[in-house]
Order: structure tokens, then sequence, then C-alpha cells
């Protein structure tokens, strides 16, 4: 299925990228067997859970109940005051550099050195424990408990994440105001209690987090 502009707007990633690349059945498998019992983190961790848990169901796998840290949440804790939270964001404000960003490689090198960076402010790998960062992270996903069961109204989304179509919402903010949005739906996952989407927002040329509570009717 082609990507659509909006996945591309985001990725920069191509047909011509993934073409003849394997599908999520046969990569997901290997990845599991790869995780093994790590503990596993993530940027924005519920989306990639989110993203992860539904296919893991949908195709049946068994998974170790691993707890997923989220390198989005634990520098707002441990450095306070960052103008974003961004992965490209967090990782400038802490001088970590990467030749690129949003690709998979190469954010979970980024992912990884902004996680060293907050163990040494929080006094160093000698001293801070797993139980120290569980409490600065809170409490923890799985890749079990990430997958999100949504109401039929909401299938549209789940499609248009797995073939890349864009959607028309009618969303209310936090203060009432009432939009229209183009939006290119990217994952899904739960955020404390919370069912959210994350979509690049064409309307605001960027990536926004939806949450689906507040969506009013999808077109």
């Amino acid at each position: 299925m082609p990507i659509s502009p909006g996945a591309f707007a985001v990725n920069c990633i191509t047909d011509e990228i993934i073409g003849g690349k394997p599908g999520i059945g046969q990569v997901l498998p290997r990845l599991i067997n790869f995780i093994g019992d790590a503990i596993t983190m993530a940027h924005h961790a519920p989306f990639d859970v989110g993203f992860l848990s539904y296919d893991i169901s949908r195709l049946r796998l068994s998974v170790p109940n691993n707890p997923v840290l989220d390198t989005c949440v634990i520098p707002k804790r441990v450095f306070p005051g960052l103008y974003s939270y961004s992965l490209e964001n967090v990782a400038i404000a802490l001088g970590i550099k990467s030749k690129e960003f949003h690709r998979a490689l190469a954010d979970a090198q980024v992912c990884m050195k902004i996680f060293q960076e907050c163990v040494d402010e929080m006094g160093g790998p000698d001293l801070v424990t797993l139980q120290d960062m569980l409490k600065v992270n809170g409490p923890p996903m799985t890749l079990e408990s990430g997958a999100v069961f949504v109401e039929e109204q909401f299938l549209p989304i789940k499609k248009a994440i797995k073939e890349g179509d864009d959607l028309e919402i009618v969303y209310q903010d936090s203060r009432g105001a009432v939009s229209v949005r183009k939006i290119t739906p990217l994952a899904m996952g739960v955020y404390r209690g919370t069912a959210m989407i994350e979509a690049f927002c064409h309307l605001r040329h960027g990536k926004r987090n939806f949450r689906l509570d507040r969506i009013i009717e999808i077109k």
C-alpha cells in the first residue's frame, strides 16, 4: 500500500525505501525474541508500545511482561523547563549529536544517550538503581498492557494507521474549541489511562497528539 503524503512529511520514507522489505508478521517475532526479558525504553512510549501491542495481539504472539521506560517522561522530571521534550529537542538541549532523526537506528541511539544523561544527572550508574528510574518514570507500560481496544466508531483510525491513509476529524480541544482537522494517524496508545493517537496534523504542519474522547466525528 502506498505511503501517504502526511506520513512522508513526518519521516521522509518513500515506497521505494520499503519496497521488498519483510512485513510486521515476519519482523515482530524476531524483535520479541531479541528483547527477551530485557527492560526496554522508547521516547513517548505509549504510542510505540500501543502500536506494537496492537500487532502482538492481532498476530496472537506471546510476550514477556517487560517494563518499558519512557525517555520523554524521565527528562521532564530530571531536566525540567526544557522548551520541548521531543526526541530531537531533548537531544539538542543535552548536547547529544545525531546525523539524522526519524530513522530507527539513529533514534534508538539518541534515546539511549538521553537515558544515560538522565542517569548521570541523578548520580551516575553506580548509584542509580532500576527502582530509582521507575520512581521517576512512573508506572511503566508493558508490551502486554499497551494495546488499545477502542469502540467501533474509532476503527477507521486503526485502519488509517495500518494503511497510511489521511482522515478528517472534528476535534474539541481542552478549552472547548472545535475545529476540523485533516490528520495522518501514525500510532495509537494509552497514556495515564487515556486513549490517544499520534498523528501528523495538516493544519499545524506537524505531529500532534489527540485524545480519542475529544474526537466528535470522523468524516
